[in-house]
């Protein structure tokens, strides 16, 4: 039977989604052999179920009919890792611990883009000592997961505390925020605000993929999903 060139695309980005679930059930049952509590369980599992999401064959845009691409020349690859997402300092530490992976060079694509969603954050401060002031507080207050906006502009030393892309699931964070002391952070829409980053990696190894999932333990804001490698910016 033969098989449409859509369906070995498709094939490889369902091995890939396969492959990262199959890790975060392994990962989940050695921690269950460590910890009895189902809480410290969650907590400890960085590619938990919801961090992990399908892509339906149906998503991915088909290629339009044509003849076949002659040889030489560039094709976008079938499947790759996406891991997202990432501001601009988180991106900047990110890069560099993949850098310690050695990837094959052209494996890995940075990709950025204003972005749309709703912003947990805390107001700008007005000078450094004030901000850092503000992080001790946070830190003191068990709050790990911010960074400070350094980018030139109206929003420079604001305390970012969460990019979300719906309404609801900000204010869960806020929330969960106040229960832990923070009383000054509050939620704007934002419409292309701040710089989002997202990497690829085409066509990782088995192996490349689970020292992938081990480095998303130090970003727990970011989550990892199989998807179709974008086209050759140059493209």
């Amino acid at each position: 039977m033969l098989r449409s060139p859509q369906a070995e695309p498709d094939m490889r980005i369902l091995l890939l989604l396969l492959l990262l679930a199959n890790l975060g059930f392994f990962a989940y049952h050695h921690l269950a052999g460590v910890n009895d509590e189902a809480a410290a369980q969650i907590a400890l599992l960085q590619i938990s179920p919801e961090r992990i999401r399908t892509v339906a064959a149906g998503t991915v845009t088909p290629r339009p009919a044509g003849p076949a691409p002659a040889s030489g020349s560039a094709v976008a690859p079938a499947a790759c890792l996406e891991w997202s997402p990432f501001s601009s300092a988180e991106a900047t530490r990110a890069e560099a611990a993949l850098a310690l992976l050695v990837l094959p060079p052209d494996t890995m694509q940075r990709r950025t883009a204003d972005v749309d969603g709703y912003w947990v954050h805390m107001p700008p401060l007005k000078t450094r000592a004030e901000v850092d002031r503000k992080v001790a507080e946070l830190k003191s207050l068990g709050v790990e997961e911010f960074f400070v906006v350094q980018d030139a502009g109206p929003w420079r030393n604001a305390i970012s505390l969460g990019l979300f892309k719906n309404e609801e699931a900000a204010r869960t964070e806020l929330e969960r925020l106040r229960q832990r002391g923070v009383r000054s952070a509050s939620i704007v829409r934002r419409e292309k605000l701040l710089k989002q980053v997202t990497f690829y990696l085409r066509e990782p190894d088995p192996a490349t993929v689970a020292r992938l999932t081990e480095l998303q333990r130090d970003f727990p804001a970011t989550e990892i999903k199989a998807a179709a490698c974008p086209a050759p910016e140059n493209s």
